[in-house]
């Protein structure tokens, strides 16, 4: 498989310069804006508290402002301010995609969501104004200008997250931020309801409470602002262009010439067009087939999706807490597929949260949130993480426009299957279940290299309890190769699982010869190696043209698994495969293997009870080595590590 092909495939990882050639054209990634923090540093907590105060805010005042339109009104225009506030919001990321993106290039990040903040306090502080006068167009205008705001704010948000953490900790922070947004939207809106019923009517009576809070908020946002540590700016020299569509289209071409990003996108705006779908329908579906009637029981209904969400974004950052696990895309698109496809299948109810109906209801529906917030999450690391660093900023800005376009054709589909054809809930959820698995489809044939390898990922935590020590040594960009002791069967597969970047191994081709090895092997872009010198002299080759176009390279030197336990002599080959690649060899050490029933403790291979379950095992790492020339100087580093191994026992 050509190297361009890991591109197109979608890796997650920076390992391979021939990926990055159309973006180091722009600027080395690594020279502006990598993150070096983790999750717990004092920029990230700020950057999480930041916004988490802004997207409560928002929803805060639009669920003050939305029951103040409809008693100044009339209940008849109820329908109206309800539209008029969803619409006050969104707008904004449609018009404002490109100075957006200019912002988020052309300043250091942390100065334009500080500067958004003080805007915030400003918008809050018209807010009361607007809310004192009794004008609700002066309302809409003040909600309007606050989306604004966060459409501002959004892509210097999103992308000083991988300026700020590690690579490996990115889709983690991406998981937190998606949980704790939906806990703002949440408390938002219950906050904004209550500030309604405390100062009602029309928001007069003790409107002091209404300032505190929104004010209150935005400057609290605003302190956490400055925990950011300063971060540089990604294009000083990006010029601003104020026909906003040309510059909106530009951006949206950079976005589509890098087309693992631009599908990575299409993703995304899938995810909120179905989850702006699913939100409408819920509200029907409680109605029919559940035939709930009490607002306050319709409103259990639309919590269970929305914390299926939040939590959903909070497992794919656990899960992906080494590294970016694509593989997860795919799996959440089937569990969305399949969960709207069961509440077609729900009876109907009888009015009350206690029937089957609505518990059914309940769990598909947070299971279908669930599944959903899983897969927006690598997606939005993705986009994140393999931006070019200069073009990062607009092309976070478009993703975010084409996500809010597609919030908005969820609203005219289900116009038209509701309004026009007048399908059932139940219906449009099945209609639902069609669409999605059609994108689980496409999304396994993209990412299958992926999906199979977060399967065998999720196989070997149920058998093995891994430690890994002294990742740090394998560099994150450039050719590597990476010698190791042989021990079992998997030592191949353990080492591509655990370290996060890809591998290409050297294995003997006589290992696959089955065809769905076969294929497995295709997958794992093995470097075959067979017996005869012209084939090893191929292998070789094969090895270093890897090395060289800035990928790394796993061997296991001693040429066949130990019978013993014991690590055997070295062959020389693979010094052949460095040769004038430049690339170091990183030693590794897997310890505590011998003696699982992939070894061949007891004189044979797999034949043998497992000794436990979870089989303890270390892949311990040491420091590369630079132009290494005799196979026992790499052997002795390998036996140090054995010895650390055997000192830490």
């Amino acid at each position: 498989m050509r190297m361009e092909q890991c591109v197109e495939r979608a890796d997650e990882e920076r390992d391979c310069a021939a990926n990055h050639s159309r973006h180091d054209a722009d600027g080395d990634p690594s020279a502006v804006g990598r993150g070096r923090e983790g999750l717990f540093s004092r920029s990230f907590i700020g950057l999480l508290i930041t916004q988490f105060l802004g997207a409560m805010n928002d929803n805060m005042f639009r669920w003050l402002i939305v029951p103040i339109g409809n008693e100044r009104w009339g209940s008849e225009s109820a329908a109206l301010v309800l539209s008029l506030g969803a619409v006050m919001l969104v707008l904004p990321f449609l018009l404002w995609a490109a100075p957006a993106g200019w912002l988020a290039d052309r300043f250091p990040k942390h100065r334009v969501i500080f500067g958004c903040k003080v805007l915030e306090i400003v918008c809050m502080a018209a807010g009361v104004a607007a809310i004192l006068s009794g004008n609700v167009y002066v309302m809409l205008a003040v909600l309007f200008f606050m989306g604004s705001q966060s459409a501002l704010f959004g892509p210097s948000k999103y992308g000083s997250i991988p300026e700020i953490v590690r690579p490996e900790r990115i889709a983690a922070a991406n998981g937190l931020v998606g949980m704790t947004t939906i806990a703002a939207i949440v408390a938002g809106t219950v906050l904004g309801g209550l500030l309604y019923d405390w100062t009602k009517p029309l928001g007069q009576t003790h409107w002091w409470l209404s300032a505190a809070a929104l004010v209150g908020t935005a400057a609290a946002g605003t302190a956490t602002a400055l925990l950011i540590r300063p971060l540089r700016a990604a294009n000083e020299h990006r010029a601003f262009v104020w026909n906003f569509a040309r510059e909106t289209w530009r951006d949206l071409s950079s976005l589509f010439r890098l087309r693992p990003l631009f599908w990575a996108a299409v993703g995304s705006a899938m995810f909120w067009s179905v989850a702006g779908l699913f939100q409408l329908n819920a509200d029907r579906f409680a109605a029919n087939p559940l035939q709930l009637k009490e607002r306050a029981d319709v409103g259990w209904v639309l919590t269970a999706p929305v914390v299926g969400l939040g939590l959903g974004n909070l497992l794919a950052g656990l899960i992906s807490r080494r590294r970016i696990e694509m593989g997860i895309v795919p799996l959440a698109a089937l569990g969305m597929a399949f969960n709207c496809a069961a509440l077609y299948f729900v009876p109907a109810g009888d009015g009350t949260l206690s029937s089957t109906a609505f518990k059914l209801s309940a769990a598909w529906l947070f299971l279908l949130g669930l599944s959903a917030g899983a897969y927006d999450v690598p997606l939005l690391a993705f986009l994140q993480y393999r931006s070019p660093i200069r073009l990062r900023g607009g092309i976070l800005a478009v993703t975010s426009m084409l996500a809010f376009t597609g919030t908005i054709a969820a609203s005219g589909v289900f116009w038209l299957l509701n309004g026009v054809l007048n399908l059932s809930a139940a219906t449009i959820f099945l209609l639902s279940a069609v669409g999605t698995a059609a994108v689980a489809v496409v999304s396994c044939r993209w990412l299958l290299r992926e999906l199979v390898r977060f399967l065998f990922q999720c196989l070997c935590v149920l058998i093995y309890r891994v430690r890994v020590e002294g990742i740090e040594h394998v560099p994150a960009r450039g050719g590597v190769l990476l010698v190791s002791n042989h021990v079992t069967w998997i030592d191949g597969p353990l080492l591509v699982l655990h370290v996060p970047r890809r591998i290409r191994m050297v294995a003997y081709a006589d290992y696959f010869d089955r065809w769905w090895l076969r294929w497995l092997g295709y997958l794992a872009e093995i470097i075959p190696i067979r017996p005869g010198r012209r084939q090893v002299v191929e292998a070789i080759r094969t090895a270093r043209d890897t090395l060289r176009q800035g990928c790394a390279v796993g061997v296991f030197p001693e040429g066949s698994i130990t019978r013993d336990g014991r690590l055997q002599p070295f062959q020389p080959g693979f010094l052949a495969m460095i040769g004038d690649t430049g690339a170091p060899v990183v030693p590794v050490y897997l310890d505590g293997l011998w003696g699982s029933i992939f070894s061949f403790d007891g004189g044979r291979f797999f034949w043998k009870l497992p000794r436990r379950w979870r089989y303890p095992v270390t892949v311990r790492f040491g420091p590369p080595i630079a132009g290494p020339t005799d196979p026992e100087q790499v052997r002795a580093a390998v036996l140090a590590l054995a010895g650390e191994a055997a000192r830490v026992e």
